[in-house]
């Protein structure tokens, strides 16, 4: 009998963080959603495809996100850019962890440059490997 006790209490505690890492998801995801909502935020995978687009970073580009979602970073890039040495020293520094801040030349929905800055940031997990990059876009003075 005392060995279903313990059972019982394994996995009571087992269902105790189970609880407490939901909510912190929770959290963690309302958190994101702040950020997303007040800033123009791009989320990248280590590959260089958008996974998430922020209306903000939509409307200052003028894109729809079906049309950048799925795609490759590089579609909001000059060509010539994106075959450049620079384009992949930039892109293998993000996948090894270094961030990328800067002004960076993106093209808007209808392929006119537009100069932002930005942050890059390289969101690690275990072992430092990269997740995924977070782009921030910092608001310009007026």
């Amino acid at each position: 009998m005392a060995f279903f006790g313990k059972k019982k209490q394994a996995l009571q505690a087992a269902l105790d963080k189970l609880e407490v890492a939901e909510k912190r998801i929770i959290e963690l995801e309302a958190d994101f959603e702040a950020i997303k909502e007040s800033s123009a935020v791009l989320v990248l995978t280590p590959d260089g495809l958008i996974d998430r687009v922020s209306d903000a970073f939509l409307a200052l580009l003028g894109y729809k996100a079906e049309e950048l979602t799925g795609k490759h970073h590089r579609v909001l890039c000059e060509k010539a850019y994106t075959r450049s040495e620079e384009y992949i020293v930039f892109w293998r520094s993000l996948v090894i962890g270094v961030a990328q801040n800067g002004r960076f030349l993106n093209l808007d929905a209808s392929g006119q440059g537009v100069w932002l800055n930005a942050r890059y940031l390289p969101v690690r997990i275990n072992k430092g490997m990269v997740r995924r990059i977070i782009v921030v876009v910092e608001p310009t003075e007026s």
